[in-house]
């Protein structure tokens, strides 16, 4: 077993620091051994912070239909001591503590838009549960809440299982989203993301579905093919500022949307991820939504090496194309 712990090095060239990480390569890929599934049974995981049973918080540890649980092997744990090290006067490193969960629904062969409604419904609840768990952490800036579907997208059971990683930074990339919220608000007293959703629906050439409370769409400017993003037509910073019915809607639009990739495409690999506020203090002026990243087309040299998406379709011929899957 691998005791190393996981080290925050920064590339002083690109301004962006790398997560190191040995653990991870302790984890087993049960797409390529036929392993027993070590979701259908979890008396071998870590013991769950939280159950759900449709839909409600629970005690019963028999009986649960969603549970939240720290990873077996995670990036980062919650007993590391902070340590910052200069290698040479000169490279950064950092270790220190965070929390690495899992949300596992019980379905072994369904994902979120096999599931219905109120059990997309009870996944938000667990995202927003572990929100405010982190929250009483003062280390925690950061979160990554996300979901792997498929090897191609980085998931290594074939179980259906979201993370949550919490960071002691503020990446570079949200870093830059970061500002550019905030620039724009200073300048126009408006936030970003209500002018995108008032300009999506005036336009009306890329939304995918919309209704109440949320709105579906695929970006301006991609980056990558059948990109979509799904953003509150409310204003608020922090997931767990939904409401429930709130949360309904979502779960509506969300069995739509990947209903879409599952229908339209074949065997698609994909991630989603929240784009939520940092922990480390407000961001009134930050509106969270969700991004969806299929992976249709393989990176080349110019979005590895240069940072430059190169897209083969307009991104209103996408949000069409999307529109017409039933």
């Amino acid at each position: 077993m691998n005791n190393k712990p996981t080290e925050l090095r920064k590339d002083l060239i690109s301004n962006e620091w790398v997560i190191v990480s040995p653990k991870r390569g302790e984890r087993p890929n049960n797409f390529k051994k036929n392993n027993i599934c070590p979701f259908c049974d979890i008396k071998d995981q870590e013991s769950p912070k939280h159950y759900f049973y449709k839909g409600v918080e629970t005690k019963n540890s028999k009986k649960w239909t969603t549970v939240i649980l720290p990873n077996k092997y995670p990036v980062f744990k919650k007993d590391s001591n902070y340590q910052k090290d200069i290698e040479d006067k000169f490279y950064t490193k950092v270790k220190c503590s965070g929390f690495h969960d899992l949300i596992v629904t019980k379905e072994h062969d369904k994902f979120l838009s096999d599931l219905p409604i109120s059990r997309i419904k009870e996944f938000f609840s667990a995202v927003q549960l572990s929100i405010k768990d982190y929250r009483k952490h003062k280390q925690i800036k950061q979160i990554a809440i996300f979901h792997n579907r498929g090897e191609r997208a980085g998931a290594s059971q074939p179980h259906p299982h979201y993370q949550s990683i919490t960071l002691p930074i503020i990446e570079r990339e949200f870093k830059n989203e970061l500002s550019s919220f905030k620039k724009f608000n200073k300048k126009n007293k408006q936030c970003l993301q209500c002018k995108i959703n008032d300009i999506e629906l005036k336009i009306n050439k890329r939304i995918i579905v919309e209704n109440e409370h949320f709105i579906a769409f695929c970006p301006f400017a991609p980056k990558t093919l059948f990109q979509i993003i799904v953003s509150p037509k409310r204003h608020f910073s922090s997931f767990e500022e939904a409401t429930e019915e709130e949360k309904e809607s979502l779960a509506k639009i969300f069995k739509i949307v990947l209903g879409k990739y599952d229908r339209g495409f074949k065997n698609l690999n994909y991630n989603f991820f929240l784009h939520n506020a940092p922990l480390d203090k407000p961001y009134p002026y930050f509106h969270c939504y969700w991004s969806f990243f299929p992976r249709v087309d393989n990176f080349g040299g110019m979005e590895i090496g240069f940072g430059l998406e190169i897209s083969s379709l307009l991104p209103e011929d996408q949000a069409e194309f999307l529109r017409k899957i039933k």
